[in-house]
């Protein structure tokens, strides 16, 4: 079984801060080096160079002591022994400044994550919390909206007790969704070999009836996969009722199941930035529907398959959305 951890957002967040740390603080280092380079080099520099002048004045004195028409030269600074010098200093004293800048920048990270991890916590906690205080009024609700669905005979009151029904299922979807973007990390894959083109078929007239004014055409063809049945029924959905909920009235909605690959085309409003809208609690504006879970769903579910999601759209035009099946199709 293949599972992700449950705070993958959260340790990528870490490695990137952490990362970060070192390369400041090795940059610090290199600046405080090069100075300290620089500074030894020239008081190298200097000290053979007084050093060689002393010789020239001292040779010239004593030629003239002796009479010696010899001329003396000046010597030529040379400090590449001392260069050597330098730079073997300043490598020891990188090593050893690594033994700090290694648990010093791990002690920051956890620090500046620390506020993070408390808010997700407590946002995590409180949705949990709020998902199961509002199942038993929902659940009164939807029994009793049933109930009167079945007794009466009324059309127009029936259909508005359907209507109950249907819009106390849609938040019982969402709050399915709410509990599995928190217990992803622990999700276990349920394998079993099925027919994907046999789902897509009977969930059709589902996703006509969300919006009956979208027309959603399915063409698949047979695909036997081994995965977990009702994880990427709930990818597809999502991809799906996005589809339909940002698509304009009398559009299309094009399922095609085909050649090991799954797409999801619309016509509707399009992505601003395709590569984020899988990031749990993306939205592309305060104004756009729903909470920003769905698509970091399908993320995590397309990850615990290993298999490859691709997303292109464009504003004004549409979206498509491409899921690459091969890693999971099976011919046994």
């Amino acid at each position: 079984m293949l599972v992700i951890a449950s705070n993958s957002y959260e340790k990528n967040s870490f490695l990137r801060f952490f990362f970060i740390y070192i390369i400041t603080l090795v940059l610090l280092f290199s600046a405080i080096a090069s100075l300290y380079f620089y500074k030894e080099q020239n008081r190298y520099f200097q000290e053979q160079k007084l050093k060689n002048k002393l010789e020239f004045v001292e040779c010239k004195r004593l030629h003239r002591f002796l009479s010696n028409s010899k001329d003396c030269v000046m010597k030529p600074i040379v400090l590449d022994d001392k260069i050597e010098i330098i730079f073997r200093e300043i490598f020891i004293a990188f090593l050893f400044s690594l033994a700090f800048i290694i648990p010093f920048s791990y002690f920051l990270t956890r620090i500046s994550l620390k506020p993070m991890r408390d808010s997700i916590l407590m946002m995590d906690s409180f949705i949990n919390g709020i998902v199961h205080d509002i199942n038993t009024p929902l659940s009164v609700v939807k029994m009793n909206a049933q109930s009167v669905a079945r007794r009466i005979d009324n059309p127009k009151l029936k259909e508005k007790s359907l209507r109950i029904v249907q819009g106390v299922e849609q938040i019982e979807s969402l709050e399915e969704q709410l509990l599995f973007s928190l217990r992803v990390g622990q999700y276990k894959l349920q394998r079993e070999r099925f027919d994907l083109a046999e789902v897509l078929n009977k969930r059709r007239d589902y996703w006509r009836d969300i919006r009956p004014n979208i027309v959603v055409n399915v063409d698949v063809q047979p695909l036997m996969i081994d995965a977990d049945r009702s994880a990427i029924l709930r990818a597809v959905d999502n991809i799906v009722n996005n589809a339909i909920k940002y698509s304009e009235s009398r559009s299309e909605v094009n399922v095609v199941l085909k050649d090991d690959k799954l797409e999801i085309i619309d016509n509707g409003v399009g992505i601003k930035k395709p590569k984020e809208v899988f990031t749990k609690y993306y939205r592309e504006s305060i104004d756009t529907k729903g909470i920003g879970i769905g698509l970091y769903i399908v993320a995590q579910i397309i990850k615990l398959h290993d298999i490859n999601i691709d997303v292109k759209s464009k504003l004004g035009e549409g979206s498509r959305f491409c899921i690459d099946l091969k890693n999971v199709v099976t011919t046994l």
